[in-house]
Formats: structure tokens, C-alpha cells, sequence
């Protein structure tokens, strides 16, 4: 304690002996004075650099992340438009093979060894009959009576061909549910093939309606029933003959043979190849062609892939048709319809084989493809028992 105060005695004697000074300077200068000294003392904050990279890479990734996502959306809207394209192109095709389907399950037991099974059911044609059988040829067309559809009844031997022509309508009725006119309603049928020529006994007032449609198809039905066995003509044995509307009245017919392509006509109850008259001078290959384009406002679908490129050669009796290009003819119904329809085609035209080369595999349905094929007896084949 008495050192303490020793020291404050001797320090309060120091400062006594200072001069003293006044200081008139304004009090808040002084105070603003010190404020800058102290401002001055006080140390600098080191600031580091920004670092600009980082936006502009921040920039770059935003950047090339909205262009990656608007690439994907290009192709992928470019894709399903391509789909789309590839979809609609395709539809008719699906559409088709969904409706030759069908006649999967409408196939006769009609095969190339002859042996026909019970069975009323529709195929495509028979190769061969047996010896307890003979082929009916009868026709009927589309609504429009723009297509003739020849179908083949396999009736049992026993009875006369007439005996059964004379009982077609009803055949017809039954067992091929086409909704068309029948054109020989009241007509009966003497077949003389010795002279080549069928005799059509007609009703009183029979006539055709006016116009160049029914009677068009009256005969090119007449042809597709009877040229089989080798008629040549058509007598219609009444006095005053027939009107045959803007072609006059005549009283026979000729039934000249004719080429044809095979189409198929497809519906909600029938799967049928049906019968397109070619000009005489129609050659092969253009019946091919043919057999690529449908005619879908009358159910009329191509036999013959649009794709498929092919080339044809002629030797003797057989027809070698080869195809060019990498169509694929899958063993399937689809498949079958199309063989059955160049079988028919072929036979038309003269041919008794067909061979077809540089086909995927040695069978397509029931048929060996790696062999050349006979055209068949009938097309459309019904059984009757």
C-alpha cells in the first residue's frame, strides 16, 4: 500500500514540474483526428481473387446439358415419327396377313396325296382328285360383280355332272356366303363335252339386266365353270335366245379360255381366291406384278408381296420364277396363299409346274418348295357328300 502511493507521489511531482500549455483546438476535430489515425493503424483485409472460371463453366455444363436434352427430344419425336411412318405403311400389310388368317382355320383336308377328309370346310384348291370323286366347277362373284370367284365342289362319283350344276344355287347358298346374286336362277345345264359345249335350258322371260356389269359377269362365270372340261360354247336353247342388254340378243356364247391372276377376297366370312381376266397378250411377268396391288374398296387383296423383285423363265411346261431380292416368305398362311395363288396364276397361262427359286427354306406350309410344283385341279374346293 505505502509502496503504491510512493509511486503516485512521485509521478504527480514529475508532471508538476511541466510547463504548462494550452490547446484551443475544437474538440471534435480532435476526436475526428484520431478516428483517421486509428484508421489508418488498422490492418489491411487481403482480398483473393475471384475466380471467373466458375460461372463460365457453370455456363458451358447448362449449356450443353439443354442441347444434349434437346437432341434427345429430336430423335426421339423423329423416331416416333418414323414409326409412325413406318406404321402406317405397314398397316395395310398387317391388315391383309390378319384377314388371310382367318382362312387358316377354313382349310379343307384337300392335300396333294388326293385324300380328302369329312369336311365342308373352305381351302384355297385341290391338287388331285381320287377315283371316288370328281370337281363341280361353279362360280359366284363379289357384291359388285367386279370379281368372279370360281369355287370347286368335290362331289362323290355316282351321280351325273348335270345332276349336280342343276343343284348349284343351293350349293352355293350353303356353303359360300358371298352376298351376291346368283345369275342362273331357273336355268338348267346339259354338259355335252364330246362337242365342246354346255346347254343352258332358260326360263321363260329370262333376260339380263341393262348395261355391260351383269352381263359381263354371266359370261366370264359361264367361262370359269365350264372351259375347265374343255367347252368351248355356250348354247342357250330357247327360240328368241337371250338379251344380252347393250350387246343384243344372241343365242350362244363363246367361252374362250382366258388368262387370270389370283387375288384373294377377304371379308368377315370369306377368305377366296378370286379370278382377274388378262388380256391374251398379258405376259407372265405382268400377272405377276398384277398380283401385287389390291383393290381394298371391293375386299380384293394382292397374292404377291409389293416388295418382292423377281425374274421368270420359261422352260417347256415348267415356269421358273426366281426371286431377285431378300423378301422373306415365311412359312405361314400368308405364305401358302401366295404359292396357291402363283399355282393357279401359272396354270392360266399353260404352265403344268412351277419352280421357285432363291425362296428362305425348303417349305412354305404344306409345300415343298425345294421341288418344283404341279398347278392344281381346282381352286376353292368345297365337299359334298
Amino acid at each position: 500500500m505505502d509502496s503504491n502511493q510512493n509511486k503516485y507521489d512521485e509521478i504527480t511531482e514529475q508532471l508538476s514540474q511541466f510547463p504548462s500549455f494550452t490547446d484551443r483546438r475544437d474538440k471534435e476535430a480532435i476526436r475526428q483526428q484520431i478516428f483517421a489515425q486509428m484508421k489508418q493503424n488498422e490492418p489491411t483485409r487481403q482480398y483473393k481473387p475471384r475466380k471467373r472460371w466458375i460461372p463460365l463453366v457453370s455456363t458451358l455444363l447448362a449449356t450443353t446439358v439443354l442441347v444434349f436434352i434437346s437432341f434427345l427430344y429430336y430423335t426421339n419425336t423423329n423416331v416416333l415419327k418414323e414409326n409412325s411412318t413406318q406404321q402406317d405403311a405397314m398397316e395395310y400389310a398387317t391388315e391383309e396377313e390378319t384377314l388371310i388368317e382367318k382362312s387358316a382355320d377354313q382349310e379343307s383336308g384337300v392335300q396333294s396325296n388326293g385324300n380328302m377328309e369329312s369336311s365342308n370346310q373352305m381351302g384355297m384348291f385341290v391338287q388331285q382328285t381320287n377315283e371316288q370323286s370328281m370337281v363341280i366347277h361353279g362360280a359366284t362373284s363379289d357384291p359388285q360383280l367386279q370379281f368372279v370367284i370360281p369355287v370347286s365342289f368335290i362331289a362323290p362319283e355316282g351321280k351325273s355332272k348335270e345332276t349336280y350344276y342343276n343343284q348349284l344355287e343351293t350349293y352355293l347358298q350353303e356353303h359360300v356366303p358371298v352376298s351376291s346374286n346368283y345369275l342362273f336362277e331357273g336355268v338348267s345345264f346339259q354338259l355335252d363335252e364330246e362337242n365342246k359345249e354346255v346347254i343352258l335350258e332358260l326360263p321363260k322371260n329370262f333376260s339380263i339386266s341393262e348395261g355391260s356389269t351383269v352381263p359381263n359377269m354371266f359370261e366370264d362365270q359361264l367361262r370359269s365353270m365350264f372351259s375347265p372340261y374343255g367347252v368351248e360354247t355356250a348354247v342357250f336353247n330357247n327360240q328368241e335366245g337371250i338379251d344380252f342388254g347393250q350387246f343384243g340378243t344372241i343365242h350362244e356364247l363363246a367361252l374362250t379360255k382366258t388368262k387370270a391372276a389370283y387375288k384373294l377376297y377377304s371379308d368377315e366370312q370369306n377368305n377366296l381366291l378370286v379370278e382377274v381376266p388378262l388380256d391374251e397378250y398379258t405376259t407372265i411377268e405382268e400377272a405377276l406384278a398384277e398380283m401385287q396391288i389390291g383393290e381394298e374398296d371391293y375386299n380384293v387383296f394382292p397374292t404377291v408381296p409389293g416388295k418382292m423383285e423377281f425374274s421368270v423363265v420359261t422352260r417347256g411346261e415348267q415356269l421358273d420364277i426366281s426371286l431377285d431380292n431378300e423378301v422373306v416368305i415365311e412359312d405361314s398362311r400368308t405364305g401358302t396363299i401366295m404359292i396357291e395363288a402363283i399355282l393357279m396364276t401359272a396354270k392360266s397361262f399353260g404352265y403344268d409346274f412351277v419352280k421357285i427359286n432363291n425362296i428362305s427354306g425348303d417349305r412354305v406350309g404344306y409345300y415343298d418348295v425345294s421341288e418344283p410344283l404341279r398347278v392344281p385341279d381346282a381352286v376353292n374346293p368345297i365337299m359334298l357328300h
